[in-house]
């Protein structure tokens, strides 16, 4: 009876082929950052913090009714005191790792390019997080943790907005993908029958515009399928932005070890710059 050559006899002799192609990591539609006002000013370039006053109608926004005459008919002077919202500027991250010359010169991948990539995705993620975490924050609130949001959480959302004089422009809905999943189900956010110019409503991975509402779809919606999410309606003044220094990436050749040293920073604040125009969507 004759012996086989079998791949573990022959095993020397069958290298593993690695790919120049890399399977490489997802990532999360990070929108909140594109969303709100950013504001890439003077004032945020020096200071801990950046304040904008408020300017309020006088006398709740009602006119006064002048009475004919002289005598006791002097017109009222309104006086009113302002605030200020003031924007903290605390947020100082951080991405890097060091790729030694030596496995450099081994691998087939190049991953200085890849890390890199990496290493900027991280540092906007955290930098959504900061945004994403104020919409639980809104005073004004529409349906239930856990429970699927539904077409009068929605109108009602809408309304909130609607009441508080948010401008018509710029308004949002971001959902997480288990509110977007239980909405699919309502006719009006997935038949055409309901969008103007024609089509499905659903349109990669967005709904069409539903009540003046521009939809996006994001696992970094805070929360999760268990507990619910923190989905948000909103106008974009909602939210504000100041960036003191827009992710940095920079790159050192360290001697003494002999590799390459890649670090990608970002500084910056955020704050809820009027809580009338924002809505805490409770959801799936």
């Amino acid at each position: 009876m004759s012996t086989s050559i079998t791949s573990t006899t022959g095993a020397v002799n069958n290298p593993a082929i690695t790919s120049k192609d890399v399977i490489e990591f997802r990532e999360a539609n990070l929108g909140f950052s594109g969303t709100v006002s950013t504001r890439y000013t003077d004032e945020a370039r020096v200071g801990t913090t950046i304040r904008w006053g408020q300017v309020t109608v006088p006398n709740s926004g009602t006119a006064r009714t002048k009475s004919e005459g002289n005598s006791g008919a002097d017109i009222t002077y309104d006086n009113t005191t302002e605030s200020a919202i003031t924007l903290t500027i605390n947020q100082h991250m951080y991405s890097a790792f060091e790729l030694e010359e030596f496995e450099k010169s081994l691998s087939i991948v190049d991953q200085n390019k890849w890390y890199t990539k990496a290493a900027a995705y991280a540092l906007d993620t955290s930098i959504d997080d900061t945004l994403a975490a104020l919409v639980d924050n809104f005073g004004n609130t529409v349906g239930t943790l856990a429970v699927d949001l539904t077409d009068d959480d929605v109108r009602r959302g809408v309304q909130y907005l609607d009441d508080a004089n948010a401008p018509m422009d710029g308004r949002y809905f971001a959902m997480s993908p288990a509110t977007k999943n239980s909405l699919l189900g309502v006719d009006r956010y997935a038949s055409s029958d309901f969008n103007r110019g024609g089509g499905a409503n659903i349109v990669r991975g967005t709904f069409g515009d539903i009540y003046g509402l521009t939809t996006w779809v994001s696992t970094n919606v805070e929360g999760t399928n268990a507990a619910g999410h923190d989905n948000a309606i909103y106008q974009r003044d909602a939210l504000a932005m100041a960036m003191r220094m827009a992710p940095r990436t920079r790159r050192f050749d360290d001697i003494q070890n002999l590799s390459e040293q890649v670090s990608i920073s970002a500084i910056w604040g955020v704050i809820e710059t009027r809580d009338d125009h924002g809505v805490w969507a409770k959801g799936a």
